[in-house]
């Protein structure tokens, strides 16, 4: 008998996740008779109309975010390991976020691709879970406050930004107040599904 390949979540955002960054006044205008349906067609990825009551930038990463392909992930792919070395995306400056997550390699992979087609200038740090990926290593108490002042130090990241502020995911929310402890850094909890961070980055809105 076969057995049946298991998949990860990769936590797609969903309708009350996209609703929050539309304008709620359902005028039609994108073809769909109010913003929940419009929405849904964002989620299912088959929305072909930008948002026209959306500002520019907002309209442009609603799409973006719709079209980007990522496979399926099989779990036996899991705890893959990169190196914790800071990714600069998009040219970044030294007033861009720093955006905090594992080490689970495919994570990486598909954060850094998301950022750069958003056109997203970020600094992306991966800090040291053994390859866990974030929902993992927060349920085995591995995403690690040391570990995040670790990869902080160790890159020099502090020379790189004019500011001390970290964004962490929204899965590892509990972790904040120990890793704001720790680093002395202000730290940001970030949406759930990773997919939205770049509408967060631009609007800092998030459930």
């Amino acid at each position: 008998m076969a057995i049946e390949q298991e998949f990860a979540d990769l936590y797609w955002p969903t309708v009350d996740d996209f609703m929050q960054y539309l304008p709620g006044i359902d005028c039609g205008n994108c073809g769909y008779s109010s913003c929940t349906d419009y929405a849904d067609a964002l989620v299912n990825k088959t929305a072909e109309k930008a948002c026209p009551e959306c500002e520019g930038r907002i309209q442009e990463l609603l799409l973006s975010i719709t079209k980007f392909h990522v496979d399926p992930l099989p779990f036996n792919v899991m705890m893959e390991e990169t190196k914790c070395e800071v990714i600069p995306i998009n040219s970044p400056e030294e007033d861009s976020p720093l955006v905090v997550t594992c080490n689970f390699i495919e994570t990486i992979k598909i954060l850094v691709d998301l950022l750069i087609s958003t056109r997203t200038k970020s600094y992306v740090l991966p800090t040291f879970t053994y390859g866990y990926s974030v929902d993992n290593a927060v349920h085995e108490k591995m995403f690690k406050a040391l570990e995040i002042w670790k990869a902080i130090q160790d890159n020099g990241v502090e020379k790189m930004l004019n500011h001390r502020v970290m964004i962490i995911p929204g899965l590892a929310e509990k972790e904040k107040n120990n890793i704001r402890q720790l680093t002395r850094w202000a730290v940001e909890v970030g949406p759930v599904s990773g997919f939205l961070l770049p509408l967060y980055l631009e609007t800092k809105k998030v459930r």
